[in-house]
């Protein structure tokens, strides 16, 4: 029964982005079972991500929001848009090339690349991260793509590859196999990121983050290869107080330096260790000029 909900909640967000009320269908079913935090997360991912992020439109969320609540359902803490709230999949790398090297002891031949990626990264397009040689123990850069590709049936039948920027569910068999290898963990080197904060669709504030003591800090990524090239994805977790007001699901997973090589080389159990939310005091907020509806337009020609 369960799966049945998701598959309604997947086939509505593809077929019919506009409409809410299959999705509230197919919540109420969840509630009716009794579902897990888990299952509901996927609900909420399916809902959003396919609707959202696909078409660029998406259901009245405020009232599907409202019938959680209604079902009994602690929202905040759940995989879901608050007030049409999105996730932003921006961040930025402007340092240079020697100062990655120097910042994270790479060798000039583990550091092949002379032209780095745009300092504005997106999803599907290359960034730098930096990982465990496999042969040579070293640390060396890699340029995958950023975002797990997951193939999906849509309603047609075809068969659709949307990409997976954010790892959310550490227990989910999409991530855990590779998770458990630690040489396909890595570092994603980054000077700031954003978030959308509240406000009317299509106009919503951009804030930009950062660390002031740390011109270039890490996120906590992984990496695999595909039949496309390299990929990478990196971990989230629940957002400290500066970032929470702006977004209150979920902020990137930013590791402190001491951590950093455990993050590289130790155990599942161990490497796990190192996943806290980051402290807001040691970070400072922007808010850009951009809003949503120029974010998207401006991507759209790049």
């Amino acid at each position: 029964m369960a799966h049945l909900a998701l598959a309604i909640a997947r086939e509505s967000a593809w077929r019919r982005p506009t409409d809410g009320t299959a999705l509230r269908l197919a919540l109420r079913v969840l509630a009716h079972i009794g579902v897990d935090r888990h299952l509901l997360t996927e609900f909420w991912e399916s809902a959003f991500v396919e609707g959202l992020y696909r078409h660029h439109v998406g259901p009245n969320y405020d009232s599907i929001v409202r019938c959680a609540r209604d079902l009994g359902y602690d929202v905040a803490g759940e995989y879901v848009p608050c007030n049409g709230w999105t996730m932003c999949n921006h961040y930025r790398m402007t340092a240079s090339r020697a100062a990655l090297m120097e910042r994270y002891g790479v060798a000039p031949g583990y550091f092949s690349y002379d032209d780095l990626p745009q300092p504005d990264v997106f999803p599907k397009r290359p960034a730098i991260v930096i990982e465990r040689n496999r042969l040579s123990g070293f640390r060396s850069a890699m340029r995958p793509d950023w975002g797990f590709p997951r193939k999906m049936r849509g309603a047609s039948g075809k068969v659709i590859t949307s990409q997976v920027t954010n790892v959310r569910n550490l227990d989910s068999p999409f991530w855990r196999s590779t998770l458990e290898d630690a040489r396909q963990r890595c570092l994603v080197p980054v000077t700031s990121f954003s978030e959308y904060g509240p406000g009317p669709k299509g106009k919503m504030p951009k804030f930009w983050f950062d660390v002031p003591s740390r011109p270039i800090f890490s996120f906590a990524g992984i990496w695999r290869m595909t039949p496309g090239g390299a990929v990478f994805a990196f971990l989230t977790t629940e957002p400290n107080e500066l970032v929470k007001p702006i977004h209150p699901k979920a902020m990137p997973v930013i590791l402190h330096d001491e951590d950093e090589e455990r993050w590289l080389t130790a155990p599942i159990g161990e490497a796990l260790g190192v996943i806290a939310t980051y402290p807001s005091q040691l970070m400072s907020v922007q808010q850009a000029e951009e809003t949503a509806r120029e974010a998207e337009v401006q991507q759209s020609f790049d």
